[in-house]
């Protein structure tokens, strides 16, 4: 399995990178590009993304839209951004500062396969945004739902 870790910290790298290699063995782990740019070019297994505010959270809704059965692990400071991280369907949303132990613990359940049918849901073709309209269609007739 590849896996990919987006953080500006070197020392966040390491240990998330090192608790993914133990936890996971035969997992090959890189280091996502930070540079303001959207680097998908190529699919993850899972990818941890450790970035804060809106540039961690375009980042999972674009990893998350293009590829949709990347298990995505969401690290951040501010856990208002909880119900984004629920919408997008992301394994898990751990907030700063956290323990090792608590992202070793996600790690393990995902290796264990402890995933949840939300968890691995598409949301491709869906607008991820709070304040999004979707448009729904019943065999009666259409509606719109804000987000």
């Amino acid at each position: 399995m590849d896996a990919v870790v987006f953080t500006k910290d070197a020392r966040e790298y390491e240990l998330l990178s090192g608790i993914l290699a133990r936890e996971l063995p035969g997992t090959r782990v890189s280091r996502g590009k930070t540079d303001g740019h959207y680097h998908l070019e190529h699919r993850y297994g899972i990818a941890v993304i450790g970035l804060e505010g809106a540039q961690g959270m375009e980042l999972v809704r674009a990893y998350r839209e293009r590829f949709d059965d990347t298990l995505v692990i969401w690290i951040t400071e501010d856990p208002y951004f909880a119900g984004m991280a629920i919408r997008t369907h992301i394994f898990d949303f751990i907030v700063r500062p956290f323990e090792a132990e608590r992202f070793g613990e996600s790690v393990r359940n995902l290796g264990a396969g402890k995933i949840d049918a939300w968890q691995a849901a598409s949301v491709k073709g869906e607008a991820a945004a709070d304040g999004a309209v979707r448009k729904h269609k019943s065999e009666s007739e259409e509606h719109y739902e804000t987000y």
